[in-house]
């Protein structure tokens, strides 16, 4: 297990798919930040896509969902019922990259605790919920799913060739 439960939470890490500008999950997490900060705990920020702090945050290009290899992934994922054997290697490599990232996130910073911005409800980047999710399986690093969208909510995600990651990671 990563931590142990007597392990005291100190450093807090936010995971979504970009921290810029006036975005809602941006606007949720300025506002979780500070409070969080006054309560004497440090911040630390992963995504795809940021103008936050630099020596706080890690950006890794490939978990914005705007990056053109997700928004080609996501194409493909929706609107069909099955998945060719490319596109599921895609989904799988974009996958592990993220989640190698996420271990050298919480190792730089030394992160006691995840806060995960909107990435495990809306199927917006499948990559990267399923990076998280194994990364939340494998490490056992609390974490808190703070999300405010959801795929059911979306008549875009009816139709699609990723039930089994849906099922998985969102």
């Amino acid at each position: 297990m990563y931590l142990t439960r007597s392990h005291r939470i100190e450093r807090v890490g936010f995971v979504s798919t970009r921290f810029k500008g006036t975005d809602g999950v941006s606007m949720e997490t300025e506002k979780w930040r500070a409070v969080l900060e006054r309560m004497g705990y440090e911040c630390f920020f992963f995504s795809g896509l940021s103008d936050w702090t630099p020596e706080r945050s890690m950006v890794v290009e490939e978990a914005f969902f705007a990056h053109p290899l997700i928004q080609d992934i996501q194409e493909r994922c929706f609107g069909s019922t099955v998945r060719s054997e490319g596109l599921t290697g895609e989904i799988q490599a974009v996958r592990f990259k993220i989640k190698r990232a996420l271990y050298d996130f919480v190792g730089q910073f030394n992160v006691d605790l995840l806060v995960v911005e909107n990435a495990l409800t809306i199927p917006m980047h499948i990559p990267l919920g399923l990076a998280l999710t194994e990364f939340i399986a494998e490490t056992g690093i609390p974490t808190i799913a703070h999300h405010h969208d959801f795929a059911w909510e979306r008549q875009r995600f009816l139709v699609n060739a990723v039930e089994d990651y849906l099922s998985m990671a969102f």
